[in-house]
């Protein structure tokens, strides 16, 4: 296999791995209640609100379930609103380490449109960074 075709391997697997980490940084489905349909994120939590909707027609009733999804802290995300500060520092060290993965996606799009020369240096400061972002999220 060519080192380029390796190079864009490498390429394809750190955006990917970048919009993971998004991902899962900002769906707010990490810890769910199986009795209340509550679930949290760290950055965001939803919770579900019972409706009994009566149909006229029928005689039985039928529950329906509204979920409604924010984030900490109302319309506006607040650090400060984080349920503890063992949740705070999940925010910290995982947003970080998504923070980092992003950036070493976009110098693993620069290798490819680097010389020879420059793209292994880059290379290989994006593969330590993404080393860095690896052991920084929880």
């Amino acid at each position: 296999m060519s080192l380029s075709v390796v190079a864009v391997v490498w390429c394809v697997h750190s955006l990917i791995v970048s919009v993971s980490f998004w991902f899962c940084l900002l769906q707010p489905y990490w810890f769910t209640h199986s009795d209340t349909m509550t679930s949290l994120g760290v950055y965001s939590y939803c919770y579900h609100g019972d409706d009994d909707v009566v149909t006229t027609v029928a005689p039985p009733v039928r529950q329906v379930w509204t979920e409604s999804c924010q984030v900490y802290g109302g319309p506006r995300f607040h650090f400060s609103k984080l349920p503890s500060m063992y949740w705070q520092a999940s925010c910290v060290l995982f947003g970080s380490a998504s923070v980092l993965v992003s950036a070493c996606a976009l110098m693993s799009l620069l290798t490819l449109c680097l010389s020879r020369s420059r793209d292994v240096t880059l290379a290989a400061v994006t593969g330590y960074v993404q080393i860095i972002a690896g052991l920084s999220s929880p």
